[in-house]
């Protein structure tokens, strides 16, 4: 049990011994007849503030209840950058600014009651006993509402704790999903993508009296440098245009030409543009595409 809730359960016994009734009876003067009319009106703003302070006291523990649930998760992955649970800690933020709200309205009123009171008691000493217990009353109820300020505050903290801790992941996903479908291309002549270090000729074989090697393949160098190629984004691109539509080119990096739209001619030949199908699994093998045109 918090401390708002064992504060309520001492007074709620001086919130009913205070509700007894006081309304006129025969004998006594008009002035009195006055005065305990206003005490009836106080008793009921006691009742009315009673029960803002139990429903304050409730929403307290219910909010102290969701924050738990929330705190105790994590988000599973990228795509839940705006899931379920970013729209309850959202949902939560609005459940604190109302009890605040709330809380400070029955502040209010409790001030306005002790106001009352205070007049009541200097007004009549006849009545002094009852305004008395009154007084007791709201005492306790500023005691509690006094104890809820305090839990209110230390779960704003909660919340705020919380939505920076989502901002900071929003912003991590956010750089790792742009990561993700971030993909890099180059066309070029074979001369010219090993002059600019993107491709090397490896394996092969001297034949006697023949300069360099025979049956070399090109390969991607082992280091690329991003700023050598075009960057794109390849969820949205998907064709990617050749210069010269009437040239053969062929691929000379990892991708897996089978998830092209149109397969590869004899020897892996692509003429126009290149096509693809299915874009997470044609970049799947490296994020870097080398395109050599044919002499």
């Amino acid at each position: 049990m918090n401390k708002a809730n064992r504060t309520l359960s001492m007074w709620l016994p001086l919130a009913f011994l205070a509700a007894g009734a006081v309304g006129c009876k025969p004998g006594v003067s008009p002035e009195v007849r006055a005065q305990l009319a206003q005490l009836d009106t106080l008793a009921a703003q006691r009742d009315s503030l009673f029960n803002e302070v139990v429903d304050n006291a409730r929403l307290l523990n219910d909010l102290s209840a969701d924050l738990d649930k929330v705190e105790g998760l994590t988000e599973p992955d990228s795509t839940a950058i705006e899931s379920p649970m970013g729209a309850q800690r959202a949902a939560l933020r609005h459940k604190v600014e109302q009890v605040t709200t709330r809380l400070a309205e029955t502040e209010r009123r409790l001030a306005s009651t002790r106001t009352q009171l205070r007049r009541a008691q200097r007004e009549s000493d006849t009545l002094k006993v009852r305004v008395a217990s009154l007084e007791q009353t709201v005492s306790g109820f500023e005691e509690m509402v006094a104890a809820q300020r305090v839990t209110i505050t230390t779960l704003t903290d909660r919340v705020t704790e919380l939505e920076a801790e989502t901002v900071a992941l929003r912003d991590t996903v956010n750089t790792l999903a742009t990561r993700q479908a971030t993909a890099y291309y180059v066309v070029g002549t074979e001369d010219e993508l090993i002059d600019r270090g993107i491709v090397v000729k490896e394996g092969g074989h001297r034949v006697l009296f023949i300069f360099g090697k025979a049956g070399q393949t090109l390969r991607p160098a082992r280091q690329l440098d991003p700023s050598q190629f075009t960057r794109i984004n390849l969820r949205e691109v998907t064709e990617i245009p050749l210069p010269d539509s009437t040239a053969d080119y062929v691929i000379a990096s990892r991708q897996d030409l089978a998830y092209l739209a149109q397969p590869p001619k004899n020897g892996g030949k692509i003429r126009g543009e290149v096509q693809i199908e299915a874009p997470e699994q044609f970049w799947m093998p490296s994020k870097f595409l080398i395109v050599v045109k044919k002499s």
